[in-house]
């Protein structure tokens, strides 16, 4: 037990609770259509949620990537949390001001009336502060607190949304479960925030603003390709290529979360260590094992998705197998992580213009492999441009004397891509 205690990271525990909190989204979706729940009150709870992300995904990112990048070389520790919080509530103020207006004023199709679109409105606001918790238990080293958090988040929702199906399973109640939810994180981050004696600033800081401002842009504009390819898609093709596209154009969860919480987790690590080779070196070596895991589960998807996908969904969505193995293909540049170097580097100046020329190929080749390839061909250009940002980060970062090989093991992550396209060419032409 020591032994396999010994082996835990820090990343291992970020990696549990972002695969708890897809395991509570995605358990609560198959409940809601399992349980006979009206489609049209899942879409509109799958709105609810789509909306609390793209109001924040960009600055809750770019505000705990800069604070886990700067925190441990920081004097002044409570001052810095201090501004976190406050940022959170200024720019959470905002978008939760912004989701109204637009709920109010211009979203017809769902039809919230008032009450409930209060309701949405405070759940979005607590649901953006308390993203403050994971990454000051991952900040402080309060690591066993950051498992008990995903537990009980995960329990809590699972449990909430199975008693409104039960009781009554109207889109006003599922509202309440999600704002129930977010009041209980909210008390736990009222408690974290007395216990560290961190005063929350109604004013916001405009110069930690100005030093998150670089990987806020950076998250907004690399995360707006999936809206671009989303364009293409409807304007090229139309609405029921539209649904076949997405429901194709999903990321494996796994290659995704591991890879994002690994990267995460280990900027504090690299930007603390006094030699920062050995934060470095660490980085490479739970890269390693990561690959180990990644890249053979990617090929048993490979090989298994067209058949799998009648199954899960319908045999109308039998082409999306097609897109969902061309995003399998995005494990080859998930299993590098020169960003998270850069970002230990303080460098975030190279992640916003990096971000620019990611978004620039993504809509260039997107476009011309879809003149070749049809809606397959947006696919690709996601691909390539995800590739692209990983080897342009590689690039810089060997500019400022850290190699490919600093980071990565080359060789391994080049027998895998290359095994990885063998499959894929195989799958896809024999299969």
């Amino acid at each position: 037990m020591q032994k396999i205690a010994s082996r835990i990271t820090p990343s291992n525990y970020l990696q549990f609770f972002q695969i708890a909190r897809y395991a509570g989204l995605f358990l609560s979706g198959v409940f809601l259509a399992k349980f006979g729940v009206s489609i049209n009150i899942i879409g509109q709870y799958e709105f609810i949620l789509f909306l609390s992300g793209i109001i924040s995904f960009f600055w809750i990112g770019g505000v705990f990537q800069t604070v886990l990048s700067t925190y441990h070389s920081c004097d002044n520790k409570i001052e810095l949390l201090s501004k976190t919080i406050s940022t959170q509530l200024a720019l959470g103020l905002i978008s939760s001001l912004l989701a109204f207006l637009f709920l109010v004023f211009i979203d017809k199709k769902n039809s919230f009336n008032y009450q409930t679109i209060i309701a949405i409105t405070v759940y979005l606001l607590l649901n953006t502060l308390t993203f403050f918790n994971e990454n000051y238990y991952l900040i402080k080293e309060k690591y066993n607190k950051l498992t008990f958090y995903a537990i009980g988040n995960f329990s809590l929702q699972i449990l909430a949304i199975l008693i409104v199906i039960i009781v009554d399973p109207c889109i006003k109640n599922f509202i309440y479960a999600l704002l129930f939810i977010s009041i209980w994180k909210t008390i736990i981050l009222l408690y974290n925030l007395w216990e560290e004696k961190i005063k929350v600033n109604l004013i916001l800081d405009i110069d930690f603003l100005k030093l998150c401002s670089p990987l806020i842009a950076g998250l907004l504009i690399s995360g707006s390709s999936d809206y671009i390819d989303s364009f293409l898609v409807l304007h090229n093709f139309g609405s029921d290529s539209f649904a076949i596209f997405k429901y194709g154009a999903k990321e494996f969860p796994l290659s995704l979360l591991l890879a994002n919480s690994l990267s995460i987790a280990m900027i504090p690590s690299i930007a603390k260590k006094e030699n920062i080779n050995d934060g470095i070196n660490e980085l490479k070596s739970q890269g390693e094992r990561l690959m180990n895991i990644l890249f053979p589960i990617t090929w048993v998807f490979l090989i298994s998705s067209k058949y799998i996908y009648p199954i899960i969904f319908s045999s109308q969505f039998s082409d999306s197998a097609a897109i969902f193995n061309v995003y399998l293909l995005l494990v080859i540049s998930r299993t590098i992580f020169p960003q998270t170097v850069v970002m230990a580097l303080q460098r975030r100046d190279i992640i916003l213009n990096t971000a620019y020329w990611e978004i620039l190929i993504n809509v260039i080749s997107s476009y011309l492999l879809m003149l070749k390839f049809g809606i397959l061909g947006i696919a690709y250009g996601t691909f390539i441009a995800f590739l692209a940002e990983k080897l342009i980060l590689t690039y810089q970062l060997n500019k400022l004397k850290f190699d490919f090989q600093s980071h990565t093991n080359f060789m391994r992550w080049a027998i895998y891509t290359l095994a990885t396209i063998i499959v894929y060419i195989f799958v896809e032409n024999f299969l």
